[in-house]
């Protein structure tokens, strides 16, 4: 059973994408469960989750200063909510069988989001919701309850079904009442089900989310240089990365574009301080007539004095079309142990762990919201679009459309590529905004409001990843926004009441029950009276 959950988990995601799949992929672990005590079925819970990630995140294994002993136990802190979640699942329905199909989609939400905002331990691979980015239907419950209300839907279809398999399997055979488990113990999961039917329904209700709409289109393109960062930006290899965007764009440019966008540390070098370098960008922009966006280590001798720091930054800087230096993003979360080093006062840590210690990034102090003659845009890079709540904090300046800017040089894995689209597809549909994703090596698209791929760099042969290339096309600049935009977790928020409260009809039941054994032991008479009753 555990063994087969873990499989189906894994065919859900990229490269398999088999979506349907998640609609019953919890079952056989869900049924498993109800005959586990507390101990077997936590382990077995944890084996599924390690399991799971295994098979999703194998392509770790070939990073850069991965090794067999670091890779497992970043899966096995990746899998934690497994665990915690088989063993409260088992106080549950011991003590609430009949609300399982309410306790568990609940419990599964609030762990995923704990598990994706555990600090330098977030995990926000393996995350349900994901799965079904490719399917707009259900995909767009995120506009109304974000990732963890998608996730929430696909674990409530899979416990009850799991409900409707043991009613079956635990009702007597040969009994007047072998029904009874039918009428009374699925009420609640057929409410839970009009609960899912609402969620999916309401999101796709014509108009129900949209407050209003500029019908503007602008022209956008994409540059994919499918050059690896990890390549290292010597002496010889800056004239190499300036003459291979430098051409792609000058091709781009031949559409008129009014932006165009290059991938997170397409430049080589540090600006402003590299005046040369700002130089060279400046003309390649003058010589577009188009604005442009760069990603390139942020680095200025004056902010340098007032941080006391000679750290770099990750930064995204946007100049005119005259040449001119219009703004500055610097990246505000950075990857534990490859950009800062966690913990680095405290703790020592192990080589196998980590394997270098040079860790030089500078976090970024605020959201910069950029403005060209038309819209509003803001960027996120790389791992800051795993996180939906600091990409809502940005939509909420009021941008016409989001700048995802990655490099992704840490795997040439097309799985693992394609499992980052999936989560800038999902910041897309959360809050109906157009999102522009430009990476190094692929895949570099535009995201339609509703999730679909309206544009993507390909090679020749039609491939999309570790090719290299341009796009040029026009994204709708709409300026709706979503339930979720203006509420955030708010069906987080929901479900973590619900787990309280359940959580503590069960606390109360278990001390009735220690106080009527209690009783019974001190009170042998009623006892025996009770047992001839029951005679």
């Amino acid at each position: 059973m555990v063994l087969l959950s873990s499989v189906l988990l894994v065919l859900v995601f990229p490269p398999f994408d088999l979506a349907f799949v998640a609609w019953i992929a919890l079952v056989p672990v869900f049924v498993m469960l109800e005959r586990l005590p507390l101990g077997k079925g936590i382990l077995y819970g944890l084996a599924c989750g390690v399991l799971f990630h295994c098979g999703l995140m194998w392509w770790a294994l070939s990073l850069e200063g991965v090794n067999l002993l670091s890779f497992v136990l970043g899966i096995t802190l990746s899998s934690w909510h497994f665990g915690v979640f088989a063993g409260a699942a088992y106080f549950f329905r011991t003590k609430l069988p009949r609300w399982n199909a309410l306790t568990l989609p609940a419990l599964w939400a609030v762990l995923e989001y704990v598990r994706v905002h555990a600090g330098f331990l977030s995990a926000p691979w393996g995350t349900l919701g994901y799965s079904q980015y490719e399917v707009v239907p259900v995909a767009k419950v995120a506009s109304l309850a974000g990732v963890y209300g998608v996730s929430f839907i696909i674990v409530a279809v899979n416990a009850v079904l799991a409900e409707l398999i043991l009613s079956f399997l635990l009702a007597p055979k040969h009994s007047e009442r072998c029904l009874s488990p039918l009428k009374v113990g699925l009420r609640v999961p057929v409410a839970v089900l009009g609960v899912v039917l609402a969620l999916l329904v309401i999101p796709n209700g014509q108009g129900v989310l949209r407050t209003e709409r500029q019908d503007i289109g602008l022209d956008v393109a994409l540059v994919q240089g499918n050059i690896y960062a990890s390549q290292g930006y010597d002496a010889n290899l800056v004239k190499e990365v300036f003459g291979q965007y430098h051409r792609l764009t000058r091709e781009a440019a031949e559409k008129r574009p009014q932006l165009i966008v290059w991938p997170s540390s397409s430049v080589p070098g540090r600006l402003p301080y590299d005046k040369g370098l700002v130089s060279e960008v400046a003309g390649i922009a003058r010589e577009a007539d188009a604005f442009l966006l760069v990603g390139a280590a942020g680095y200025d001798k004056l902010r340098a004095s007032q941080r006391k720091s000679k750290k770099v930054t990750t930064s995204a800087f946007l100049f005119s079309p005259e040449g001119r230096m219009m703004g500055r993003y610097d990246k505000m979360r950075l990857l534990p142990f490859d950009q800062y080093l966690p913990l680095r006062e405290y703790v020592k840590w192990p080589s196998w762990v980590v394997p270098s210690e040079s860790f030089d990034e500078e976090v970024g102090l605020s959201m910069t919201v950029f403005r060209t003659d038309r819209a509003a845009f803001g960027v996120r890079i790389c791992w800051e679009n795993l996180f939906a709540d600091e990409f809502r904090e940005m939509v909420k300046q009021g941008v016409d459309f989001m700048v995802s800017m990655t490099n992704e040089y840490f795997t040439s894995s097309p799985a693992a590529r394609r499992q980052l689209l999936a989560m800038n597809v999902m910041r897309a549909i959360e809050h109906h905004v157009p999102v522009i994703r430009v990476a190094a090596t692929g895949v570099s698209c535009i995201i339609a409001p509703d999730g679909r791929i309206a544009a993507k760099v390909t090679g020749d042969e039609g491939g999309d990843v570790n090719v290299e290339g341009s796009v040029v096309a026009s994204i709708s600049l709409a300026a709706a926004r979503t339930f979720y935009t203006r509420y955030g977790d708010v069906f987080v928020l929901l479900a973590a009441l619900t787990v309280l409260g359940c959580g503590a009809v069960v606390v109360s039941r278990m001390r009735l029950s220690g106080s009527g054994r209690a009783a019974a032991v001190s009170c042998p008479v009623a006892t025996g009276v009770d047992e001839r009753a029951r005679s």
